[in-house]
């Protein structure tokens, strides 16, 4: 499924670029740049070993991107666009509870890469304007962790590529769940998110002189997605979920061909649990597991437009 979501998304890119070439003008082309800042709330949930465990962190998080459209000549309410997205999360702490007590916290943090390709359909009926697209695209994101504490105790303040931890008959949480069951050297490595998505989406908005109010909504599904451990090589996870992203601003005209926006955004990505993964070294066995999760990203942003 993963290799044919990649074909299907690149037929759709080149396709969409034939349809520009032989039916756009570079009038009906606009660029977009934008900047925000805002909360990335990460949260994990497994109950897979026996203990309800969970965790939280919340990040500040900055927010960039480019975007671009392209309206058709010949058929000027269809549409091709794309949008792409970098979250940047600061360094937090996250703290994981078995059965409702603390057992664990350690530094987490998160770099997200999104893209969506768009293919839609817009028109306005007097001062009201509408759109609707289908959507595919791909989301990327990158965890690392380290500075972790143990019931209170800070086990090593390294980086997660140096990190090295070893316990007896405890559980360490590294992401994807590590259950250790005698003593090991373990590490606490990067986790990388690679999640292919298809879906559509809605806009509305109202003019008033140079002034708009504007609204957006979407929604996606992940049908394949997979899940890596650096440091245990050949092990992946695979998962699936959804994505919903929300959106509401102003925009003014500024020029015939600037645009200014600003409003808020509000992201949920849901990702459900993997199947227990098993890992034989030379001291023991690993089992991991990918906890469901759940990731909201929330904030304000700007965006400045051009049009040619």
């Amino acid at each position: 499924m993963h290799t044919k979501l990649k074909k299907l998304f690149f037929i759709f890119a080149f396709f969409s670029i034939i349809f520009i070439n032989n039916f756009a003008d570079a009038s009906n082309l606009g660029i977009g740049v934008h900047s925000g800042y805002g909360v990335l709330k990460y949260e994990e949930h497994t109950s897979a070993f026996g203990t309800d465990r969970k965790s939280d962190a919340s990040l500040n998080t900055i927010l960039l991107g480019v975007s671009g459209e392209y309206s058709f000549t010949k058929y000027e309410k269809i549409y091709t666009g794309i949008t792409t997205d970098f979250a940047i999360g600061k360094k937090d702490r996250e703290t994981w509870k078995d059965n409702g007590s603390e057992s664990q916290a350690n530094d987490i943090r998160v770099f997200g890469q999104f893209y969506d390709l768009r293919l839609g359909y817009k028109n306005n009926i007097d001062k009201f304007y509408y759109r609707a697209y289908i959507s595919g695209g791909w989301d990327g994101i990158h965890i690392e962790r380290d500075n972790v504490s143990v019931n209170g105790g800070v086990v090593n303040g390294e980086t997660s590529d140096d990190f090295s931890l070893r316990r007896t008959g405890h559980n360490i949480h590294v992401g994807g769940e590590i259950i250790i069951r005698s003593e090991i050297t373990s590490t606490v490595p990067p986790e990388d998110f690679s999640l292919w998505r298809i879906g559509g989406g809605i806009g509305v908005g109202y003019k008033f002189s140079k002034w708009a109010l504007d609204g957006r909504a979407a929604y996606s599904y992940y049908p394949d997605g997979k899940v890596t451990n650096n440091d245990y090589e050949g092990i992946k996870f695979d998962t699936h979920g959804t994505c919903l992203d929300l959106g509401v601003g102003i925009g003014r005209a500024i020029t015939n061909n600037i645009g200014f926006y600003i409003g808020g955004f509000y992201t949920l990505i849901m990702l459900d649990e993997s199947e227990v993964k098993k890992y034989v070294s030379e001291y023991g066995t690993v089992k991991f597991i990918l906890p469901d999760s759940r990731t909201e990203l929330m904030g304000g942003v700007v965006n400045l437009t051009y049009a040619f």
